[in-house]
């Protein structure tokens, strides 16, 4: 399963804090994914599953916030520290919605994460009088705490902004704040979740969005970065938009090509659509080439 594998992209929980209504941990933000349990993998699971040898030919994890937030796992700054202690040299990000746990333990992840290219993807989207708009039950006062405790030891942070149209207009301000505070990039996207989540979720896309056509060419990015995706309950999926259209309640229909099939035998399937020019349509959603835009409208660095 892990021949040849540089690069795990690790979803270590499905707890969360927020109520995001465009995430697959939820149904359009009003209650649980009745598909999604309530887990976190721990330290041990690590210990028994990811041994060292293996730890030290990767290049890179990354802990996703697809269906929960990172920083919700119990023993994450126990499994970051074991895979930095077996690989020194190992590239470890993370992405986290920055409302949960204490400035001390902020400080204690940035003082883990201190290798050059180690990053933390902060998810605020817009200003204190939006980001809940879209980030519901984050705080916006935890968020600034949190993401100065862990700038202030040096570590690299990262400021990641949807934008939609109650916050386009906050997008200047937001990449100034994020200058002042210490990030060192500020990146602004756009969703393409739109053709999942129709129904009226008191928000709407920024006025100058298109809808992207999907093509049928193929730019695969689990077998660019020889990488696979780990969930919460230790399953291995090819890639993190297969696991996520796979247990979206929202997205049934539209994902159902990929039911007939689980975890394991996606890692066949998909490479056999691939070949035939019948790719699954998450594949042509998210690494289809034709006609297909930037997902980051800015991406600048602060420093």
């Amino acid at each position: 399963m892990l021949d040849n594998v540089k690069e795990i992209h690790i979803e270590p929980t499905s707890l969360c804090n927020a109520n995001c209504p465009m995430c697959a941990r939820t149904v359009y933000g009003e209650k649980l994914n009745p598909y999604i349990n309530l887990k976190s993998l721990p330290l041990q699971w690590f210990k028994e599953n990811l041994h060292p040898e293996k730890i030290k030919n990767l290049d890179k994890v990354f802990f996703c916030g697809n269906v929960g937030d990172p920083a919700s796992a119990p023993d994450l700054l126990f499994i970051i520290d074991y895979f930095k202690k077996h690989n020194p040299d190992l590239v470890v990000g993370l992405n986290s919605n920055g409302g949960l746990k204490t400035t001390q333990w902020w400080k204690r992840l940035g003082r883990l994460l201190e290798g050059k290219l180690d990053y933390c993807v902060f998810s605020i989207d817009g200003l204190e009088d939006t980001n809940h708009i879209y980030r519901r039950n984050v705080r916006w006062t935890k968020i600034i705490e949190n993401a100065s405790a862990f700038i202030s030891t040096g570590a690299s942070a990262h400021w990641d902004m949807l934008v939609f149209e109650h916050n386009k207009h906050q997008v200047d301000e937001a990449r100034k704040l994020a200058d002042k505070l210490g990030f060192t990039w500020f990146r602004t996207k756009e969703t393409d979740r739109w053709d999942t989540y129709t129904k009226n979720i008191g928000f709407l896309p920024a006025s100058d969005y298109q809808p992207p056509s999907y093509g049928r060419t193929i730019e695969c990015e689990k077998d660019r970065d020889s990488s696979v995706y780990l969930d919460y309950t230790g399953k291995y999926w090819p890639c993190c938009h297969m696991a996520e259209a796979f247990l979206n309640k929202v997205g049934m229909e539209l994902h159902s090509d990929i039911r007939d099939y689980d975890n394991i035998e996606l890692f066949k399937e998909y490479k056999a659509r691939l070949v035939t020019d019948t790719p699954f349509y998450i594949c042509r959603r998210a690494c289809g080439t034709k006609g297909k835009r930037s997902q980051w409208k800015t991406e600048v660095q602060l420093r």
